[in-house]
């Protein structure tokens, strides 16, 4: 029996995650689309997609067939959406683009999304529910926590650490042995040489606290 994806979300993220995953059915025997939950009752827009809706997270009773993905791009939502899920017993997989390049020693966790072009590198570690959004590059040795966001082109360079919860904006590039901490916001096109804490936003070159 095929196992079916649902899309958490039902907002832009989860199109975006809805037109990725059809061209990864084809190669995937064993997967087929199941639809849309809304998160907690979010208004959000499918548009054309507003048949594959099946309502609130809330309201749905899931399958043992059933496997998850998040296609929600805050990263506050997306880790609660994934603790949630986890707490329910679900079980989510990586959406992972065809031209996505992971080497084989990196050590990726649960419900990740690489989008088109991404690179990740030697002796990566990544954990759970991470957007990687467009052609980001992940350097060698590079952690990565859980929830984060990385916007388009956005660079995460050797051994440079990154905690959960963060968002980084278009362009924005993380140093070799910089230290990220967690819930941080760095913006787009920012410099991160050394790191921040925790609750920053940091932007600029190098990158400030504002």
């Amino acid at each position: 029996m095929k196992d079916r994806v649902i899309i958490i979300g039902n907002a832009g993220a989860a199109r975006e995650c809805y037109w990725m995953l059809r061209e990864i059915l084809p190669k995937r025997e064993d997967l087929v689309f199941g639809g849309f939950l809304a998160f907690e009752g979010f208004a959000g827009n499918l548009s054309d997609l507003a048949h594959f809706s099946l309502g609130s997270d809330d309201d749905y009773l899931s399958s043992p067939q059933d496997v998850f993905i998040i296609g929600i791009g805050l990263p506050a939502l997306r880790l609660n959406a994934y603790h949630k899920w986890k707490e329910r017993g679900g079980r989510f997989i990586n959406l992972v683009h065809p031209t996505v390049i992971i080497r084989e020693n990196a050590v990726v966790g649960e419900g990740n999304i690489f989008t088109k072009d991404t690179f990740v590198s030697c002796d990566v570690k990544i954990g759970h529910a991470n957007y990687l959004n467009g052609t980001v590059i992940v350097g060698h040795d590079a952690r990565i926590g859980d929830g984060n966001f990385f916007g388009t082109f956005s660079i995460i360079l050797a051994d440079a650490c990154i905690g959960s919860g963060n968002s980084l904006g278009v362009h924005a590039t993380v140093l070799p042995k910089a230290k990220i901490g967690d819930d941080n916001i760095i913006a787009p096109g920012a410099y991160v040489y050394k790191g921040c804490g925790d609750n920053c936003v940091m932007a600029g070159n190098p990158a400030l606290k504002i």
